[in-house]
């Protein structure tokens, strides 16, 4: 999809919302940033997910010679988070992001943890395998069955999207902008009537937003872009709790395609 068609229809849409004044218009405008959007279908219910497709949960659709990953210094298998064909991202933001390959995000799925800012690079990984053979559907390995630990596997709409960021933060540093809920409500179904996917479970691209100071402290804006962005909540509210993951990768990187080296951010919720 064309980036300024797309952002002219979602504006024209919001003209033509009731509650959306000229200058309004123009105040989102000037805060639109273009992400891919991240969103279940059907609230989540979608039936069974493609082979390759993205979503979250379940079990991974992976190529030969897969090693599922682990928490580091112990044999405990992780929970996949989420899978995302990166073709289908690509097709969203043609230039942005690699046109081929699968990622995947794996994490410890407990409420208490998460909490308990346990959630970090020893508990989780991401695998990006940039060229996969054909795919399968990943074994459980059978301590994971045991613990019950496989998260409801839902599947991803993935599309062209916008995100609202304050063009002048008063530090300087990547801020949301937030406008009343009925606002919001209106670019989202701006977003979608333009045939967009409005955020949400997450997100691609754009700028990271934290609201913790210590994790905002690990984010450099000038050197880094949001790969991903999930709403615990909105994965599996018992497993992580109201906590936000955000993996942020090196702007060189993700222009050379090396997603491998993105750093993965959960921040706990309240």
């Amino acid at each position: 999809m064309d980036e300024q068609r797309f952002r002219f229809d979602v504006l024209e849409r919001l003209r033509a919302e009731p509650r959306t004044s000229v200058e309004l218009v123009e105040e989102i405008a000037a805060a639109l940033q273009p992400v891919v959007g991240l969103a279940y279908h059907d609230n989540g219910d979608g039936g069974p997910v493609p082979l390759g497709a993205s979503k979250t949960g379940g079990l991974p659709h992976v190529a030969a010679g897969f090693v599922w990953p682990t928490e580091e210094d112990t044999d405990e298998p992780l929970a996949l988070v989420c899978q995302i064909n990166l073709a289908e991202a690509a097709a969203a933001a043609p230039g942005r992001l690699p046109a081929t390959g699968m990622l995947y995000l794996f994490s410890i799925a407990d409420g208490d943890r998460a909490y308990g800012y346990e959630i970090d690079d020893e508990t989780t990984a991401l695998v990006h395998d940039p060229a996969p053979g054909p795919l399968a559907v990943a074994e459980a390995p059978a301590e994971l069955a045991a613990l019950d630990a496989i998260l409801p596997e839902c599947a991803l709409r993935v599309g062209p999207s916008f995100g609202c960021q304050d063009p002048q933060p008063a530090d300087g540093r990547p801020e949301a902008q937030r406008f009343d809920y009925d606002v919001e409500q209106a670019i989202e179904r701006a977003i979608e009537a333009a045939g967009g996917v409005a955020e949400g479970v997450g997100r691609m691209l754009g700028d990271a937003n934290l609201f913790r100071a210590e994790m905002a402290e690990c984010y450099d804006p000038a050197r880094q872009v949001l790969l991903v962005s999930l709403d615990g909540y909105s994965l599996a509210r018992e497993a992580f709790g109201e906590g936000q993951f955000h993996v942020l990768v090196d702007r060189d990187a993700l222009a050379a395609g090396d997603l491998a080296k993105a750093e993965i951010l959960f921040e706990p919720g309240t």
